[in-house]
């Protein structure tokens, strides 16, 4: 599914929120999208179709470091590339931004992200025991990034 691509406003937050609460055990709270936000160094987008956002994006450029802290697609529209679309435009705008390599944290048992994310390359670089509010681990996965346009 093609999506349109742009950047988060204040006024995507509750519908943001509707996919975080579907999406994950322990969704953030909306001052935390919120906060983000405000910060130069936050890249933020939406991946939206006919007005609706069906997908987020959040990373954190600081440095020469992307990490990249909350990929999620409302579940009605996963599997339809909106995620490796968020993805890809979060790299992009990373290696804009001067970053070298890219990071993030994801669930061990969440085979769908990691699949994805090794197909754009990621490799599991370290296990972070207890990472999430509920104990579960997360692999930390990273890369270099490189230009692909």
């Amino acid at each position: 599914m093609n999506c349109i691509i742009r950047h988060m406003e204040l006024t995507d937050i509750d519908q943001i929120y509707q996919i975080e609460y579907k999406v994950f055990p322990n969704p953030w709270p909306k001052s935390f999208f919120e906060n983000d936000l405000q910060k130069y160094s936050t890249i933020a987008l939406v991946a939206e179709n006919d007005g609706k956002v069906n997908g987020y994006a959040l990373a954190d450029c600081v440095a020469d470091e992307l990490h990249i802290t909350n990929i999620a697609v409302a579940p009605e529209y996963q599997h339809q590339g909106i995620g490796k679309q968020l993805l890809f435009a979060i790299e992009k705008i990373g290696l804009e931004r001067d970053c070298i390599y890219a990071y993030l944290e994801v669930r061990v048992n969440n085979l769908n992200a990691i699949n994805m994310y090794k197909k754009f390359g990621y490799k599991v670089i370290q296990i972070r025991k207890n990472y999430y509010l509920d104990g579960t681990d997360a692999y930390v996965m990273a890369k270099e990034l490189k230009e692909v346009l």
